[in-house]
């Protein structure tokens, strides 16, 4: 399998004319899950991370004068640390950016003024302001606390919902098989999430078990990394030894920056915010 990613394609949708005669019923996501099970790692994250990149790229070029865009950035204080620094993996970013960089900076501002200016006038009163709180907290820092879910994790929560549903919806048919037969499997997170998406039934028994076996050939691997290490080894890794701890890494944690430190409740907020 290649480690390159490919390139960004469509959200998920209902499938185009070109591949409706791939099978009745079928997403676009479906059919981006199985060009993700030959990259490595999680298929779900790498099609996260494609769309990411996707999501980005049309804000930069299509929407950074938007107002809902804007509306829903200054409720999130911006984008969360790994959106942000996605910007920079998109085609010429600098411009647009700096655009809503720009917009944002001055909004920080204005509320770090705004606040300060309601209670004390004076310099080093407006320090202490900002310092004052509840168990030694920052009000301003509560404020930011409570702020809105990075709008980058809202479409990535959509996304995910809609490729682990599409997995458990055709967890039987033939070319999602093969592919993700082929695949590293789910990582641990993607794995809980369908099971959370798929309940007791049986579509979720069916790929929990079949990414437990994708789990168990991973221990092996490790276990002939950890094992050859030994001095009195005269035999060289696998391939499959050798780059072991880094898949590892991933089954375990999802890939590098899908589930950051806010994600996962950025994520559950959206989910919050669709069922009402």
């Amino acid at each position: 399998m290649s480690g390159a990613p490919r390139p960004p394609g469509p959200l998920p949708g209902r499938v185009n004319e070109g591949m409706a005669g791939r099978g009745p019923g079928k997403f676009i996501g479906f059919f981006r899950l199985v060009d993700a099970c030959e990259q490595p790692g999680c298929p779900v994250c790498r099609c996260l991370v494609a769309d990411a990149r996707q999501y980005l790229e049309r804000l930069l070029y299509e929407q950074v004068t938007d107002p809902g865009v804007r509306r829903k950035l200054y409720a999130s204080w911006g984008f969360c640390n790994w959106h942000a620094w996605l910007l920079r993996e998109t085609p010429d970013p600098a411009f647009g950016s700096a655009i809503l960089s720009d917009d944002l900076l001055r909004l920080a501002i204005q509320r770090f003024e705004r606040r300060a200016d309601r209670e004390v006038t004076s310099h080093h009163r407006v320090l202490g302001w900002l310092w004052r709180g509840e168990a030694g907290s920052s009000l301003l820092t509560r404020l930011y606390q409570r702020r809105q879910p990075c709008p980058g994790c809202r479409q990535t929560a959509l996304s995910e919902a809609s490729y682990l549903r599409a997995m458990l919806q055709f967890i039987d048919d033939a070319e999602l098989d093969r592919a993700y037969w082929q695949s590293h499997g789910l990582c641990v997170p993607h794995a809980l999430r369908a099971l959370e998406l798929g309940g007791d039934g049986d579509q979720a028994r069916q790929l929990v078990g079949r990414t437990l076996d994708k789990w168990r050939a991973l221990r092996r691997d490790l276990q002939g990394f950890i094992a050859k290490h030994d001095h009195r080894n005269r035999q060289p890794f696998t391939e499959a030894e050798a780059d072991a701890h880094l898949r590892a890494l991933e089954t375990l944690t999802g890939a590098a920056g899908v589930f950051g430190p806010r994600a996962e409740g950025e994520r559950a907020a959206g989910r919050r915010g669709r069922a009402h």
